[in-house]
């Protein structure tokens, strides 16, 4: 795709796929983007086309360390495309489900650095202005978990600007677009009535609501019920649920739940230094040191896609050396115990020969006498040639092996239960791993 080698796929949407992509340049650069490409299906209608190219730039003039950077904008042979920044980290959704199936809570500490952060970025895209000093008035109207990223470095940023008006839009012709999503519309969303950046603070408030409890707040079976939720029914503060939450949590979370636009925090600015206030009153520190560390606890150290490969251990010297000096005792052990078999043999070698000498003096000694002496040998050496019985000879030959099957059934059964107590114990840790559903908490 012009400069840029697709990598691989990372997400299909109704309207874009996602893509890991690289480019490169002189003397060894390289670098890695996601790049968002608008579907074939879509690519042909002049209508999304526009919306795709309008929400990619829109994102690229927005420049801020809580949002996610659009560096590029192009089209390759019908496709159209733009490049963001790769975010190595997980989404608010990732860690909301990874909580839910370890059945804790997120630290508090974390929930106030995730969300502070995600109103910093939007507070940002609200305040944003044209050249000539214009405001462009936008608002994401997308936020979600999915749509916040958190870095393995604790960098919280807000992904996907206008991509949801565009989806809001086609909606009136692909019932269930929106699925997932409408679990986090504001109420105007929901009556389809004009929205400005307080639709925005709804959301957030939703996701505050369910980092603290670790539950949705209004995802029902439907699309529908959903909807009807988040416009007619009683919204039950974070206390109620988890006990443990703040009441001065409590009263933040639901101002900015307050169905009336009026009621809420009129800007993500002003949710922030709520939340702000809040922790310092309450002696609560957060840091992007310290979110970055619990990440890292929860996921484990991650590498990049692009190094996933290079990540997988290679076995250790040592451990090959182990493995080597095993073998070499076995080999070691057979000719120890075949050692006394081969002294009978040579023994008996050793006699077979003495015979032959012997054989051999008769007969030199048959030349030189009489036929009468030649004779009256045999008789006399008869009980010498038949003394030693040469018969047992070949048994000590056939006696190396049974040998071997000493060797195999000593050693080798040895190691085997150690093998069969490595394999056991490490079941249990595999089967916790499949125990986790992803899929069965906060769907999209």
């Amino acid at each position: 795709m012009g400069r840029y080698q697709i990598v691989e796929r990372l997400a299909e949407g109704g309207m874009a796929d996602v893509l890991l992509a690289r480019t490169v340049g002189i003397e060894g650069f390289e670098r890695h983007v996601v790049i968002k490409r608008i579907r074939a299906d879509q690519a042909r209608d002049v209508r999304y086309v526009t919306m795709f190219l309008d929400e990619a730039r829109l994102a690229a003039s927005l420049h801020h360390a809580n949002i996610v950077q659009v560096n590029d904008i192009g089209q390759e042979d019908g496709d159209y495309f733009f490049a963001m920044e790769y975010v190595h980290g997980e989404d608010a959704r990732r860690i909301l489900k990874h909580a839910a199936a370890l059945e804790r809570s997120v630290p508090l500490e974390h929930v106030l650095a995730i969300v502070i952060g995600a109103a910093v970025g939007l507070h940002h895209a609200h305040e944003h202005i044209t050249p000539d000093g214009r405001p462009l008035g936008i608002v994401h109207r997308d936020v979600s978990p999915a749509n916040i990223l958190i870095g393995y470095d604790g960098g919280v940023k807000v992904a996907d600007f206008g991509i949801a008006k565009a989806v809001h839009q086609h909606e009136e012709t692909r019932s269930g677009l929106l699925k997932g999503k409408v679990a986090y519309m504001s109420p105007e969303q929901c009556n389809n009535e004009r929205v400005d950046r307080r639709s925005d603070v709804f959301a957030l408030g939703i996701v505050l609501h369910e980092l603290l409890t670790v539950r949705p707040l209004f995802q029902r079976d439907n699309d529908f019920l959903t909807m009807s939720a988040i416009v007619n029914e009683p919204v039950a503060s974070p206390s109620q649920v988890a006990p443990s939450v703040p009441a001065e949590l409590d009263a933040i979370v639901m101002k900015a739940l307050a169905r009336d636009p009026k009621d809420r925090y009129q800007s993500a600015e002003e949710m922030r230094r709520a939340l702000e206030l809040f922790a310092e009153h309450a002696g609560v520190r957060f840091s992007a040191t310290a979110l970055s560390d619990y990440m890292k606890q929860q996921f484990g150290e991650r590498r990049e896609p692009w190094l996933a490969d290079r990540s997988v251990p290679v076995p250790p010297v040592t451990g090959v050396a182990d493995d080597d000096d095993a073998e070499l005792e076995i080999e070691l052990a057979e000719p120890a115990l075949a050692a006394p078999p081969r002294r009978r043999r040579s023994m008996w070698i050793g006699g077979a020969l003495a015979l032959a000498a012997i054989a051999v003096a008769l007969i030199v000694a048959g030349h030189h006498s009489s036929p009468a002496a030649v004779a009256a040998v045999p008789a006399t050496p008869a009980p010498i040639v038949t003394a030693p019985p040469p018969a047992p000879a070949p048994t000590p030959i056939a006696e190396p092996a049974p040998a071997p099957v000493a060797v195999e059934s000593a050693p080798v059964a040895t190691p085997a239960p150690a093998h069969a107590k490595k394999d056991h114990a490490k079941k249990p840790k595999s089967e916790a791993k499949k125990h986790w559903d992803p899929n069965a908490l906060f769907p999209e």
